[in-house]
Formats: C-alpha cells, structure tokens, sequence
C-alpha cells in the first residue's frame, strides 16, 4: 500500500512536527529572554554614555533608563504566558480554557507596555530643564526629549495598538474555537 506524502491519518509525523516546532519556539524564548536581559543592563550604560557625550541631558537619564528597562520587563513578562501557551499546545489543550487568561496576561503586558510608551512620548515632547552652559556660564532651557522620541513613540503606540486589537480578536476566535469544542465533545 502506497503512501502520499502529506496525506492519511500520519499522528507521530505530525505531533514530531508540532514538539519539533514547540521545542523551536521555546528555544527562541529562552534566547530572547537572555537578549532582552543584556539589554536591561545596556540601557543604564548607555544613558550614561549618552549623558557623558551630551550633560544637558543629565536630568532625564535615569527616566528614560528607568522606562526603557520597564519596557523590556513587559516583554519579559509576556513571555511567561506565550510559553504556558507552547505548553498548552504541547500537551494538546489549547481548549481547556486555560488559553484564554494566558491571551488575557499577554494583551495586559501590552497594555501596560503602551501606558509606558505613552508615558516616554510624553516626557520627550513636554519636559524640559535648565542646564548651565559651562563654557558661557549661562542657563539655557533645554527640552529633554527630542522630535526623534516623539516621533518614536507615536509608531510605538500605533504598533502596540495593532497588536492588542490583534490579540483581542485572536482571543474572540479562541473563546468560539473553545465554544464549538464544548460543543463538539457534547455531541460526541
């Protein structure tokens, strides 16, 4: 009896493919999670180097550091229930309804990453200082943000919109995917 690729009932091809691809995925987690932990770290350094190239900005290093090691913690977070998701689909029980919170934990992570990107846009088109000019001596007022921040965050927050409107419909196609299972096994 001859086979085509692809086609028939193939349960250990297919559940290979689908640990294969889990296991991949969360290798790139684990990986992604040690980047965004350098770059924690990076951001404190490089404030400061940004600092020593530009001292009128001294007065808002440790807001923007403190933000950005704040943003990349949300991402850090998310992770946590994007990998309970990987489990869950491992295991084969993306219809338990256990999916839904974890889709509810990552729209939260998101929600909670654009209320600080709002927070950035706002502090870089708003704030200002005043910083001794040590060559004249005189005060200038300086705007401690740059159109390039404002410019940034505007996309950020229109991205971040995208993803949490995503997200909520993926969450909705995943309460009636549940909804029709419920249903399915009822029947059965």
């Amino acid at each position: 009896m001859m086979k085509a690729v692809g086609l028939g009932p193939m349960p250990h091809g297919r559940s290979g493919r689908r640990a294969g691809a889990v296991a991949a995925l969360g290798a790139l987690i684990v990986v992604f999670a040690l980047v965004c932990v350098a770059g924690q770290c990076a951001m404190v350094v490089v404030s400061g180097d940004v600092v020593q190239a530009n001292p009128e900005f001294a007065p808002s290093r440790w807001v923007y550091a403190v933000a950005g090691i704040l943003g990349v913690a949300c991402v850090e977070a998310a992770m946590v229930p994007l990998w309970n998701l990987l489990t869950l689909v491992d295991r084969l029980d993306v219809f338990s309804g256990r999916a839904v919170r974890w889709v509810d934990a990552i729209i939260a992570c998101a929600a909670v990453e654009a209320a600080l990107v709002l927070f950035v846009t706002l502090y870089g088109g708003l704030a200002h200082a005043e910083y001794r000019d040590p060559a004249s001596g005189a005060y200038v007022d300086v705007a401690l943000g740059a159109p390039g921040v404002v410019l940034l965050g505007a996309v950020g927050l229109l991205l971040l919109a995208a993803f949490v409107l995503l997200m909520l419909v993926m969450r909705s196609l995943l309460a009636a995917a549940i909804a029709q299972h419920d249903e399915l096994e009822a029947v059965i």
